[in-house]
């Protein structure tokens, strides 16, 4: 930080070890500035000054690292997924807050500059070896956690290898209560929200993460310098997760006796409603690979880098498995105020009367629906890089540097699937079936259906008798609200899927979700460096160009019937009601370009005081499912969505101005104020078209919503830091103030989201006190942010996650100079993530995520 020319942030190695993190994004929150999402108990996603996490590159010793996503409600996006990079892979963090030319672009935020380890920068024969026990107070599971590096060099310190392999498993249980989407209800004239559906969730899963990284160094000469970096890490997330939910607010809903508060309604009395244990088993994973070959050459009078590299990312859901056992219950009292989300179920006691649901009633629910499927994403990128450095003496210039990048980007996704429904005659689901048939939104999804079809073999689900009871494991789960039937995963698919089950059923191609987006990206600068008496910096230019190919699928009609016309589909329910022809895949082309100069001055006052000041024109391309060619209509509600591939990238203007006070080797006071002037801002836009509805053979206006380039935002705020010793004791906080503002105006009936600024939190800030010997060290840690705006749900609906503050804390015992025993936790306090819809008192998701310890020991030479 004190010797750069721009405004970065860093932590290194050490730092690493003396905290519970066990990857990259816990580690990268502890950064002024530096926001992280939590929602399953450990970071994920990085956000910086403001922006999404979209907007903010993460590139490994330079160069990007791809990655997709495991769960299977993430869409593919350009934000890094940190989950699969353990911490202990690293060297050092570094966050790049104002540019350079010389770095690659793509961030509004910040850039995460990842740094790992070079065999000849380290000792021959370096070993550090690390074990831990892990335990969950939520699962009551233990799980191992295994590390070791070894690195080694020849005697005249030309050739050395470094191979570092990592494996964390843990065992994640998740307690939640969840509202499913809201829906605007009349009242008196006016337009409220209310909740669509409202359960209780009981989430599972067993993570396994498997880390190698490799190094291979080879320097000749001291002239010249080859470095081979591979990284191969996966991740391992199969899941279950039950829910147990009713629609109070599409079925009986009654506004007048429903309670009120801001904008929508927080509880109320619901009647003959809709419930369903629902149940969705996933196979799903994540798994990254790169390679990258770093060449320096120092002649006399210039410096040579080039790069060469491929990576690539798998990742996704390969089975997705959903269960449906459904009943009308007669009368649902709900409450979702300031997250109490509660809701009693009341069924006909067959005497006039109600009476309360029991699990013995769950159990013995009819079967409603199933579906299988899978939905798969893959990022790659090869890229090549050249450039040169040379010493200059002109004036105050010391320095110039120049070089081109070429990168071909691909990232794409496809979506496959079949679904059944309980026969329409069936005793126990009849009025569910009959909700069913003919209904597009559902025929989208369905492409076999059970009972008498021919070609069909598939057991009880014909006989219209299969239930939970079949399937059970035991009544479970430590949910905080109700405790209900847990289903056994593995019982569930020989029950549900047997074998020859799916003979005669086409897996269907779900055209609207399957695209691919090609990027070719080419660029190049010059920067120079200068340093003269006081004062040093860097100036300089990137230009940039890009080239976009977006290819998915049109077609005529409904999608359902037009990719039948390709693939043939052998087993049908009402094909003439799902009509549709002319299948074809197009791609659509876009280029833009873009000019970015910046500045980074550093103006030394005295040994220990700097001031900063930077300007920079910097740039954020779109997200992918925002530039996929993906269309999806729906003809019964008169809506559909779509994917723009013309969307320009989001551009601003940014300016920092910082005071440093490096007051003692171990203290620092520093204050930085940041502004950017964001412009093009995607936000979601509206346009009318002239549809054929095929079920009814007429044409229909249909709105369809697609992205757009916004007004833009004005981000502005300041970042305070401070830290010093005290002897054997120390102190170490940071402080962030992020005020973001839309241009957009806000309507939060008509166009949810408008108005609002994606992932920014206003206040953040870390507190840490430590206290270190030669034998013995402790500290206790803080994270906080406060509210931020967490995008539109499936179901339409706004979200906010609250303020989110956790402890941590480490206690390391060294033994010697070799071995040391470690006691780690996470979450001391038992925190809960609780996100709402619009107004703080009207709950949407409430998680309960536990505690987590760490018992382990640490051995070096």
């Amino acid at each position: 930080k004190r010797f750069s020319n721009s405004v970065v942030d860093a932590i290194t190695a050490e730092d690493i070890g003396k905290m519970p993190d066990k990857n990259v994004a816990d580690s990268l929150s502890r950064i002024t500035g530096v926001s992280v999402t939590r929602d399953f108990g450990e970071g994920e996603k990085i956000a910086v000054r403001g922006t999404d996490p979209s907007q903010n590159r993460t590139l490994l010793n330079g160069s990007a690292v791809a990655s997709t996503d495991w769960f299977v409600l993430d869409n593919p996006s350009r934000a890094f997924n940190f989950t699969l990079l353990p911490s202990n892979v690293v060297q050092s963090l570094e966050v790049y807050k104002s540019p350079q030319a010389d770095i690659q672009e793509g961030s509004l935020g910040g850039t995460v500059y990842l740094k790992t380890r070079k065999p000849l920068d380290m000792d021959a024969n370096t070993v550090n070896l690390s074990a831990e026990l892990s335990y969950s107070d939520k699962s009551e599971e233990t799980d191992p956690q295994l590390s070791g590096l070894y690195s080694w060099k020849n005697d005249e310190e030309t050739f050395g290898i470094l191979v570092s392999l990592t494996k964390q498993d843990r065992t994640l249980q998740r307690d939640g209560l969840e509202v499913l989407g809201f829906q605007q209800h009349e009242l008196n004239g006016n337009t409220y929200f209310a909740p669509r559906a409202i359960g209780t969730a009981y989430f599972q899963q067993s993570r396994e993460r498997e880390t190698g990284l490799a190094a291979i160094q080879w320097a000749p000469t001291d002239k010249l310098d080859l470095t081979l970096n591979i990284l191969d890490t996966s991740l391992d997330a199969n899941n279950i997760n039950h829910n147990l939910y009713a629609f109070v607010g599409r079925d009986g809903f009654d506004a007048e006796t429903s309670v009120l508060n801001g904008s929508g309604w927080v509880s109320g009395v619901s009647t003959d409603v809709t419930s369903e244990l629902y149940v969705i088993d996933r196979q799903s994973f994540s798994e990254s690979a790169s390679y990258d070959l770093d060449i320096n050459y120092e002649a006399d009078d210039y410096i040579l880098h080039a790069k060469l590299g491929f990576t690539e990312s798998d990742g996704g859901t390969s089975n997705d498995q959903h269960y449906g056992f459904n009943r009308t219950i007669d009368r649902v009292e709900w409450d979702i105020a300031n997250g109490s989300m509660g809701s009693t179920y009341q069924i006909d006691d067959g005497n006039g009367g109600l009476r309360s649901e029991t699990n013995e009633d769950i159990l013995e629910r009819g079967f409603g629906w199933m579906q299988q499927g899978a939905r798969l994403m893959n990022d790659e990128e090869v890229y090549g890089q050249l450039d040169i450095e040379f010493p200059v003496d002109l004036g105050a210039f010391s320095k110039f540097k120049t070089g081109v990048l070429y990168r071909d980007h691909d990232k794409s996704q496809v979506q496959t699937g079949h679904r059944y429904h309980a026969p329409l005659d069936s005793t126990q689901n009849g009025e569910f079936g009959n909700w069913v048939d003919g209904d597009p939104r559902w025929l989208a999804h369905i492409a076999g259906w059970t009972g008498e079809r021919p070609g069909v073999t598939y057991g009880d689900i014909s006989n219209g008798d299969l239930t939970p009871s079949n399937l059970v494991e035991g009544v479970g789960g430590a949910n905080t609200i109700n405790q209900y039937p847990v289903i056994d995963s593995a019982l569930a698919a020989s029950v549900m899927y047997p074998e020859g089950s799916k003979n005669g059923t086409t897996n269907l191609l779900f055209l609207p979700n399957t695209w691919d987006v090609n990027e070719k990206i080419t660029a190049a600068y010059f920067k120079a460096d200068f340093d003269a008496e006081g004062i040093r910096g860097d100036v300089g230019v990137r230009y940039v160009k890009t080239s976009v190919e977006s290819t998915g699928w049109q077609w005529g009609g409904n999608w359902i019937g037009a990719q039948c016309e390709i693939q043939g589909c052998s087993l049908w329910a009402d094909a003439a009601a799902v009509s549709g022809t002319n299948a074809k895949q197009v791609t659509q082309e876009h280029d833009y370009s873009d000019i970015l100069p910046n500045l980074n001055v550093a103006f030394d006052i005295d040994e220990s005081t700097i001031v900063r000041f930077t300007a920079a024109r910097v740039m954020a391309r779109p997200d992918y499912i925002n530039i996929a060619a993906q269309e999806s209509t729906s003809t019964s509600t008169a809506t559909g969505s779509r994917g723009n591939p013309y969307i320009d990238p989001t551009r601003a203007n940014q300016f920092d101005l910082a005071y440093e006070w490096y007051f003692s080797d171990s203290g620092l006071i520093a204050a930085t104020f940041f502004y950017k002037d964001i412009q093009g801002t995607v936000v979601n836009s509206t346009s009318t078209e002239r549809v054929l509805d095929e079920q009814n053979n007429e044409f229909i206006d249909v709105t369809y919503t697609q992205p757009s380039n916004g007004k833009g935002n004005e981000v502005q705020g300041v970042e305070v830091s401070y830290q010093q010793g005290f002897g054997d004791f120390g102190i170490v906080a940071n402080y962030t103030y992020s005020d973001a503002e839309s241009r957009e105006d806000r309507d939060p009936l008509e166009r949810p989201g408008s108005g609002l600024v994606l992932g920014n939190s206003d206040h953040m800030f870390n507190l840490a006190g430590y206290y270190e010997v030669e034998s013995f060290s402790a500290r206790l840690s803080y994270n906080y942010r406060s509210e931020y705006f967490d995008g539109v749900s499936e179901f339409g609906a706004e979200a906010f996650t609250d303020a989110y503050g956790q402890f941590d804390a480490n206690v390391t015992y060294n033994f010697n100079e070799q071995l040391s025993f470690v006691v780690e936790a996470v979450n001391l306090t038992d925190e809960e993530i609780y996100k709402y819809h619009i107004d703080e008192a009207r709950a949407s998701k409430v998680y309960k995520n536990g505690r987590r310890f760490y018992l382990g020991a640490r051995y070096n030479f």
